[in-house]
């Protein structure tokens, strides 16, 4: 599901800086937007100047509230499979502008943002694409996204410090979101429970 939703965005993205800037020699699709990590295992600097923007997972926290419910998903002979409560995700998602021309990774920097400006919420209803990336949403059905908000997360400069030195790199202009509500799920139940047949509500 993270990966789902990470290159969901990034092919969003693309598309939307190289409809915004209508460069040919500059932007073209498969070209402008990378997801990988800034600088790999071995310490080697990731980051390819051909591109403008790499999307990196900066950090993941859970969504925590009150009164979450099993799911309960209809079987065969009339019974409920019961699924524990899932887990609603906020992803910290790292937007790095590096284009070799710095003014051009500033102008690229301006675009990230009035990307989520314009789409600060995404589902399938606007979004067809959104679970393009699930092949088999019948088995896999947990990897589906309902939908997806981005908001801006403001990092103080030692926040900032801190975050370059965990990914290995020196500072970038970039930008974080934060990204809910992913909801993670297992789809394989503990046990299962007749299936509601009646209702009495109370006057």
């Amino acid at each position: 599901m993270i990966r789902t939703a990470l290159e969901f965005i990034r092919k969003e993205l693309e598309v939307y800086i190289v409809d915004r800037e209508q460069d040919p020699a500059n932007y073209t699709m498969n070209n402008v937007v990378d997801l990988k990590p800034v600088v790999l295992p071995d310490g080697t600097f990731n980051l390819n100047t051909a591109t403008h923007v790499t999307i990196v997972l900066a950090g993941i926290d859970e969504e925590r509230r009150e009164g979450k419910s099993p799911y309960y998903i209809p079987v065969e002979n009339k019974q409920f499979m019961k699924l524990n409560p899932p887990v609603e995700l906020d992803l910290f998602i790292l937007f790095a502008a590096h284009n070799t021309n710095y003014e051009t990774a500033l102008r690229d920097l301006s675009s990230i943002v009035s990307f989520f400006q314009a789409n600060p919420v995404f589902d399938e209803l606007k979004f067809p694409a959104l679970n393009a990336g699930v092949t088999d949403p019948v088995s896999k059905s947990w990897q589906l996204i309902e939908r997806l908000s981005f908001k801006l997360h403001s990092l103080t400069f030692e926040q900032q410090n801190n975050l370059w030195a965990m990914l290995g790199g020196k500072y970038i202009p970039s930008v974080v979101y934060k990204a809910n509500m992913l909801t993670v799920f297992d789809m394989k139940g503990k046990e299962s429970a007749p299936a509601i047949t009646e209702m009495n509500f109370a006057e």
